[in-house]
C-alpha cells in the first residue's frame, strides 16, 4: 500500500476562511522518522497547500509553486487567485505525468479571495481536480468523511470548524491502526494564514 494512504489531510471551506489539518508523521516505509513534520505549506500570503506523498516530491512541489507565484506577482503586480493557482498546479502535475515522471502527491489547495471568500480545491496523484466544500485524503480521510458530511455548514465559525477537525482526528486515532498522534492545523482568511493549536492526544483529555 502506498505512503499516500498512510498519511492524512483534512480541509473545511467556509464563507470567511478555510481550515486544514495534516498529520505530522514523516515515514520511510514502516519506519517513523519524525513526528513533527510539516505538510501544510504557505506558498503565498493567502494560499496554502496540504501535501501527502514522498518527502522529496512534497518539498520540491511546494517550492516550485511558491517561487512561480512570487515570480508572477513580480511580473504582473498582482497575485493569482486560488482557482488560477489550482489550475497552474494541475497543469504541472499533468505535464509531469506525461513526461513519465509522475508526482505521487495528493493535494489540498486552500485560499482566500476578497470576491469569493474561502476556496478549497482537492487534487489526487492523477491530477483530477475539483472545487469542494470539504475534503480529505488518506485512510484517515475515509474515516472522516461521514463526520465532515454531517457537521459541515458554510457559515461555521473558526472555533466550530476546529472542533469538527478534532472530532475527525479523534475518530482516526480511535479506529485506524496507524499511529497518527499529532495533527498540525492552519487557517487562511482575510487576515492571512495562521497556525492554530496542534490537535494531539492531550487535546482530548478532560481538565
Amino acid at each position: 500500500m502506498s505512503e499516500l494512504h498512510f498519511q492524512c489531510l483534512l480541509g473545511i471551506q467556509c464563507n470567511d476562511f478555510v481550515m486544514m489539518a495534516a498529520d505530522q508523521a514523516l515515514t520511510q516505509s514502516v519506519i517513523l522518522l519524525e513526528n513533527d513534520g510539516n505538510k501544510l505549506y504557505e506558498v503565498s500570503d493567502n494560499i496554502m497547500l496540504g501535501l501527502n506523498g514522498d518527502m522529496g516530491d512534497t518539498a520540491q512541489f511546494a517550492e516550485y509553486l511558491a517561487k512561480n507565484l512570487q515570480l508572477y506577482k513580480m511580473r504582473n503586480s498582482y497575485s493569482l487567485k486560488t482557482a488560477s493557482v489550482a489550475h497552474f498546479a494541475r497543469n504541472h502535475m499533468v505535464e509531469a505525468f506525461h513526461k513519465g515522471t509522475p508526482k505521487m502527491l495528493n493535494i489540498l489547495i486552500a485560499g482566500y479571495d476578497e470576491e469569493c471568500g474561502g476556496q478549497l480545491y482537492t487534487m489526487d496523484f492523477l491530477a483530477s481536480c475539483m472545487k469542494v466544500s470539504h475534503a480529505s485524503h488518506g485512510l484517515g480521510g475515509y474515516l472522516s468523511l461521514g463526520i465532515l458530511d454531517q457537521y459541515y455548514k458554510p457559515n461555521l465559525t473558526e472555533k466550530e470548524a476546529y472542533e469538527i477537525l478534532k472530532l475527525c482526528v479523534h475518530e482516526i486515532q480511535q479506529r485506524l491502526f496507524i499511529n497518527l498522534s499529532k495533527f498540525r492545523v492552519k487557517t487562511v482568511s482575510r487576515h492571512g494564514i495562521r497556525q492554530l493549536p496542534t490537535i494531539d492526544i492531550a487535546s482530548f483529555l478532560q481538565t
